[in-house]
C-alpha cells in the first residue's frame, strides 16, 4: 500500500517552484539579451542617413574647384563642377577690375612678367570663387547642423545613436578637409604674390644689368 511521505513531498514542491522561478528568470534574461542584441546590431540607416550630407553633398565643395593654374582656359574662365552662381559672381568680379590680358600687350607671350601676371590673375579669380563658395557653404552647413542637432537623442535605440555619432564624426572630418582646402587656396594666393615679387626683382635686375652694359 503506497505511503505519502509528507516531508519529501514538501521538498519536492519547493524544488518544483524554485525550478519554475529559475526557468522564468532565464526566459527574462533571454528576452533581455535578445532586446540588447537588436539594440546593438542591424541597419539603422534611417537614423544616420539624415546626417550624411551635412558637410559635403549639398552645395559648394572645395574639391569641385579646378586648380588655380587651369582656371583660365583660352582666356575664358573654367570653374569645373562649381555652381553657376558662384562662377558668375567670380567672373563678374574679375571683369569689374577691367584688367589687361597681358602686361606686354602680346597674346601667348613668353615674357616672365606676362606669365607671372597671368598666374596672379588666375589666383585672384580662383580665390574669388573660393571665398564666394565658402560663404555659401557656411550658411548651408550651419542650417544642416542645426537640423541634425534637433534629431540627436531621438534614435530608436543605442545602435541608432552609435550610427548617428559615427556619421557626425565622418561629417566633422569632411568639414575639416574643406577647411584645409580653403587654407590651401590662401597659401596659393600667397605663393602667387611671392612669384610676382620674384619676377619683378628678376626683371629689375635684368633691366639694370642691360643699362649698365
Amino acid at each position: 500500500m503506497p505511503v505519502i511521505d509528507g516531508a519529501n513531498l514538501k521538498v519536492a514542491k519547493e524544488t518544483a517552484m524554485t525550478t519554475d522561478k529559475i526557468l522564468n528568470t532565464n526566459k527574462d534574461i533571454l528576452s533581455t539579451v535578445e532586446d540588447t542584441l537588436k539594440a546593438v546590431t542591424g541597419d539603422r540607416g534611417s537614423d544616420a542617413n539624415q546626417m550624411q550630407n551635412l558637410a559635403v553633398g549639398n552645395g559648394f565643395s572645395v574639391s569641385s574647384m579646378p586648380s588655380f593654374d587651369s582656371i583660365m582656359s583660352g582666356g575664358v574662365p573654367n570653374f569645373g563642377g562649381m555652381g553657376g552662381d558662384i562662377s558668375k559672381i567670380a567672373t563678374t568680379f574679375i571683369n569689374g577690375l577691367q584688367l589687361v590680358k597681358s602686361l606686354s600687350g602680346k597674346s601667348n607671350s613668353g615674357f616672365s612678367s606676362d606669365k607671372s601676371y597671368e598666374e596672379l590673375m588666375n589666383t585672384v579669380l580662383g580665390v574669388s570663387a573660393l571665398v564666394t563658395g565658402s560663404q555659401q557653404a557656411v550658411t548651408t552647413r550651419r542650417s544642416a547642423l542645426e537640423q541634425a542637432g534637433q534629431s540627436i537623442g531621438q534614435a530608436q535605440d543605442i545602435k541608432g545613436s552609435i550610427d548617428q555619432n559615427t556619421q557626425l564624426q565622418v561629417q566633422a572630418g569632411l568639414t575639416i578637409n574643406e577647411l584645409i582646402g580653403v587654407m590651401n587656396g590662401a597659401v596659393g594666393s600667397l605663393q602667387a604674390d611671392n612669384q610676382r615679387r620674384l619676377t619683378d626683382i628678376s626683371n629689375s635686375k635684368k633691366a639694370l644689368t642691360y643699362g649698365g652694359n
